[in-house]
Parts: C-alpha cells; structure tokens; sequence
C-alpha cells in the first residue's frame, strides 16, 4: 500500500466519516429490533399470541440477531474509529477490532441459517398443512437455534485455530451466501406451486371449511412474501461485502489499497440496513405483527397519557 494510501485510510475525515455512517445505520437496527422483540414477549392477544407458534422463535432469533449486528459490530467499530482519532495506537485495539469481526461472523452465519429455516419452514405449513404442527414444533425450532448458534461460535474461532484466513473466507462467503442463493429460490419456487395448486382446488367451493382454509391460504401467503422479501433483503445487503471478500481472496494486493478498504468498511455498515428493514416487513406484510405492534405501543401511550394526568 502507498503511503497516500495508507494516510488515507488513517485520516480523520476517513475515520470520521465511518463513525457518522456507523451511526445512521446501526443505532435504526437497535431500535427497529427492539421494538419489534417488545412486541413479540408483549403481544396482548392471549388466544393466538405472537409467541405461540414456532415460526416466531425464528422470527425472534433473527431479530436477536439483527440487534446484536447493531450494538456490537456497529458501535464497537464506532468506539474503534473514535479511538483512532484521538491518538489510540491500532495495536491496543487489536482486542475490539477482533472481537467486532468475530460479532459479525457469528450474527451473519446465525442470520443465513435462520432465514434458510423460514423458507424451509413456510414450504412445509403451505405444502403439507395437516403435518405441519407435528413436524415443526417449538423444541424442534429450539433446538435448532441452539445448534446454529454452536455452529456459529465455533465456525468464527476457526482462525484462532490454526485454519488460514484464505480458507476461512472461502467458506464463510459460499457456504453461507452461495449454496442458499442456489437452493433457496428452489424453495420458494416450490412454496408458491403449492398455494398456487391449492388455490386451484379451492375456487370453486364454496363450503365453510373451505372458505376458512382460503383465508388460511391468504395469510401464509402474505408470510411467505415477507419471508421471501426477507430473504432478498439478506442477500441484496450482504452482495457488496461478498464482492469484497471475493476480491481479497483473488486480488490481494488490489486489497492493500485503500479505496478498497473504505469499499470494505462502507459494504460492512451496508449490512446493517437489512437489520432494520426486517422488522418493517414483518409489520407490512403480516398483519398480525402490525395489530400487535397498534395494541402494545397504544397501551404504552395510553399508561403514559394517564400517569401525566394524574400527575
């Protein structure tokens, strides 16, 4: 790297410049997944709360995730950059720097998987409706969640292991990103034959069971486009930091310079964009999510409203 690069990359509009972007785009992820986890645990609907049903735990762990790319990697790489500025040697960072890139492995394996498992989970409750509730139940979903987070702490400690970082990468950027890329949109394809056959079968009848299980229809199809836009959103947000991982792995002097770098910093805070779309998409597409959303933030006005009265 030149040395106009490398005063670049170590200059105080460079590093001001990644604090600013760290903040516009992580603190929306906290917030937006904070909400979104208050009204899952609040939900006041007790006939079908939102935390009833299996699918939700995904919902949950995925927003565990989205929060925790937002105060970890994001902050941590705030608190990184300001500790450049003022004076901090990089050898003293060394500690925060590690364990930022360590959150952000874990979080965004953790997310591949959970948003694989939501595709794989609404192609089983569209395509066989009556087995649904014994083949996903939510130990099955717990403890799927368990061993994703397991296989997650212990894919991101394979550096400290002895396993080269060009290795690492590979596995990283395709077993994550390129294997669903091809077997997810499989998936869907797959998902919307079957609603697309069963609604079919169904136009014609006009039998109460029927017309029941036509709005059944109706709303996993709704989840199923939120699920899908979901997914969508992972990988549109996560292209630039697969590029940019590509391009170390086959240019590694082009990955010295500088400007890639700063591609490299700005494609890692991109990511977080998706860790705040994802709780709006739940609420735009899925209704019940948005009614729970109305009735646990109502109440909290409602309470706030009478306390200043009464105050």
């Amino acid at each position: 790297m030149s040395t106009s690069d490398s005063e670049l990359e170590n200059s105080d509009s460079f590093l001001v410049s990644q604090a600013i972007l760290g903040i516009l785009v992580s603190t929306p992820a906290v917030v937006a997944n904070v909400l979104l986890l208050v009204t899952v645990f609040r939900d006041p609907n007790r006939d079908q709360p939102l935390w009833g049903s299996p699918v939700t735990l995904l919902v949950v762990n995925l927003a565990m995730c989205d929060l925790l790319s937002g105060a970890i990697p994001g902050y941590f790489s705030l608190y990184y950059d300001i500790a450049i500025i003022t004076g901090q040697p990089k050898e003293e960072l060394f500690g925060v720097r590690t364990g930022m890139i360590a959150a952000g492995v874990v979080t965004n394996i953790v997310s591949s998987c959970t948003i694989a498992a939501m595709s794989l989970d609404r192609l089983f409750a569209v395509s066989s409706p009556h087995q649904y509730t014994a083949r996903v139940t939510k130990a099955k979903i717990k403890v799927f969640i368990a061993v994703v987070w397991i296989y997650s702490l212990l894919f991101s400690s394979l550096g400290w292991v002895g396993v080269s970082v060009t290795v690492v990468v590979v596995l990283y950027c395709h077993i994550h990103v390129s294997v669903p890329l091809v077997i997810l949109p499989v998936v869907y394809w797959k998902t919307y034959r079957a609603l697309r056959l069963h609604n079919n079968q169904v136009r014609n009848l006009a039998d109460e069971r029927e017309k029941i299980d036509v709005v059944h229809r109706r709303r996993e199809r709704k989840m199923v486009s939120a699920f899908l836009l979901v997914l969508i959103s992972f990988f549109v947000t996560f292209l630039p930091q697969y590029i940019a991982q590509n391009i170390y792995l086959l240019s590694p002097s082009f990955a010295e310079r500088s400007s890639f770098k700063f591609f490299l910093y700005a494609s890692n805070k991109f990511l977080f964009l998706n860790c705040t779309l994802n709780p709006f998409i739940y609420a735009w597409r899925i209704p019940k999510y948005k009614r729970a959303f109305l009735a646990v933030f109502s109440c909290c006005v409602c309470r706030s409203r009478n306390v200043v009265g009464v105050a």
